[in-house]
């Protein structure tokens, strides 16, 4: 393979080496009657070679948190620290924050049509993270070429000078991946990258995902509202409503020891392969909250079957109860830890 030749050496880490660090990130709107706390002291991190998601419903500051990592939100107040390779990206110059994104750390867009630019074509775009960095012309097509066969665009050299109006959408989701990965970064963030596509789409995106950072060490934060999605790629997961994480660990202790019961609610609601087929789904009532209308005490108390007094009065906080192997931010904790399976 050719590499990429730049004016600068990119630093490089090794698999389990810490490379972010996320520690209080809260993310604050100025709305119309006033501010919006969006994400609300997340703290969270990465390893390199790390497969990490992250999951909840609409409106529960996933994609909001995943923007912030890189800066990229407009009027936002940022408060927090969000260290990548031991420098805080909430500090950075914009020339230097510039340099890191696309390079060291790749974002793939829920939606690669409007992140995509119309009138350039796809192999434009591809190649543009080279050429940016001073690989010459030829040399950023043959790449980009070569990437866009890696994953699974057919016929690459023709559609190299296609728009992206004349792919399909899980082509564009394809070149949207291949452009994250051309510069071999440290990190890629994916917002909800297989939300548009069917069922058979998803897997070959995930499978591609799961492949290409196998091969090349690089770490993943997956963002999704789909549960299910998670459960073969993410080797770590948390869980998130109005704006804090809920519950974290490793991806197999949540699908079989949750102890939130918002966690369980989703759980619960994914369709069965087996058993009664004819049984209705399971669904957490009511809606998530506003992030302009969140509730006192626990967040989750209006919709909870589990909900006591205390819920409706005291935040509670993230913590690992006795017995448990990972942290859950629930008064009842340690009661649902002291039931496993029963509630599934």
């Amino acid at each position: 393979m050719i590499k990429p030749q730049t004016q600068s050496v990119k630093a490089s880490s090794n698999s389990g080496d810490l490379i972010l660090d996320v520690s209080r990130l809260s993310v604050q709107f100025q709305g119309d009657n006033g501010p919006v706390l969006a994400v609300n002291d997340v703290s969270f991190q990465v390893r390199a070679g790390e497969r990490v998601g992250i999951v909840g419903e609409s409106g529960s500051g996933k994609s909001v948190t995943a923007q912030a990592l890189l800066s990229l939100l407009s009027g936002a107040t940022i408060e927090g620290e969000v260290n990548f390779q031991g420098q805080n990206i909430l500090e950075m110059a914009p020339e230097k924050l510039r340099k890191l994104r696309g390079w060291d750390i790749s974002y793939i867009f829920q939606d690669p049509l409007s992140a995509m630019d119309p009138v350039r074509t796809v192999g434009d775009q591809v190649s543009q993270v080279l050429r940016l960095r001073g690989v010459g012309r030829l040399e950023a097509k043959e790449r980009a070429i070569a990437m866009l066969s890696r994953v699974g665009i057919r016929n690459p050299e023709a559609r190299f000078g296609d728009y992206p109006h004349q792919f399909s959408g899980g082509m564009r989701q394809r070149a949207m991946i291949a452009m994250a990965l051309i510069g071999d970064p440290a990190l890629v963030i994916a917002d909800e990258p297989t939300t548009a596509l069917d069922v058979r789409v998803q897997a070959q995106v995930i499978d591609l995902l799961y492949e290409l950072t196998e091969e090349r060490g690089v770490a993943v934060v997956f963002i999704t509202h789909d549960l299910s999605i998670l459960a073969a790629f993410a080797q770590r997961m948390m869980v998130m409503y109005a704006g804090r994480i809920v519950e974290s660990g490793a991806t197999d202790d949540i699908y079989y020891g949750s102890i939130h019961p918002y966690t369980l609610g989703l759980l619960n609601s994914l369709p069965r392969v087996t058993g009664d087929i004819a049984k209705e789904l399971t669904t957490i009532g009511g809606q998530p909250p506003a992030p302009t209308n969140i509730p006192a005490g626990c967040a989750f108390n209006p919709r909870c079957r589990y909900v006591v007094d205390q819920c409706s009065e005291e935040t509670p906080q993230l913590t690992i109860p006795k017995g448990a192997n990972h942290p859950s931010r629930c008064h009842r904790s340690q009661w649902l830890a002291e039931k496993p399976g029963e509630l599934r």
